[in-house]
């Protein structure tokens, strides 16, 4: 398939009348906009399209500024997330970013979330969960960080929580 046809595909998925295919094929940087603002209706054969763009490069950043920004809006993502798993699992970094942005949900939410997962996630990750975290997952940052960066944020001054006591009842 040639890049016309992938931009035809993709709008089409996109429902997505109004797109100029010369101008997208010429340019990836409009190309990457296109796919980072689109609102398809089926998400998941949205990403799969787009990771099959012949810039991968192009390709997967795209798909990870759409988990990015899917993510940063925070409710229904870890549904969200789980109708595309099976859409990004062939392209590495995109689904190892969208692991990590499940672990980053639960960990804030305070889910439980698996020590190994911790540290075997990225700079990136454990730098978020460093910045946020507290208690044993911020500990476990603070000893076996990836990074002194990670280390370091584990130091970083955190407001106080009001913490009930067991004298204020």
């Amino acid at each position: 398939m040639n890049l016309l046809e992938h931009i035809a595909a993709v709008a089409a998925l996109a429902e997505c009348a109004d797109h100029d295919p010369r101008a997208l094929s010429a340019d990836e940087h409009l190309r990457f906009e296109w796919y980072r603002g689109a609102d398809p209706s089926d998400e998941a054969a949205f990403l799969a399209a787009v990771l099959r763009d012949p810039d991968q490069a192009m390709a997967t950043a795209a798909a990870i500024a759409r988990i990015d920004d899917r993510a940063q809006r925070g409710p229904g993502f870890s549904r969200w997330a789980a109708r595309v798993r099976s859409a990004v699992a062939p392209a590495d970094p995109v689904a190892s970013r969208l692991s990590e942005w499940c672990l980053l949900h639960d960990a804030f939410a305070g889910k439980p979330v698996s020590p190994g997962a911790v540290l075997a996630a990225s700079d990136w990750a454990q730098r978020r969960l460093a910045a946020t975290v507290d208690g044993e997952l911020l500990a476990l940052l603070a000893e076996h960080g990836r990074t002194r960066r990670v280390r370091a944020l584990t130091r970083v001054p955190r407001p106080v929580r009001a913490r009930r006591l067991a004298c204020d009842d």
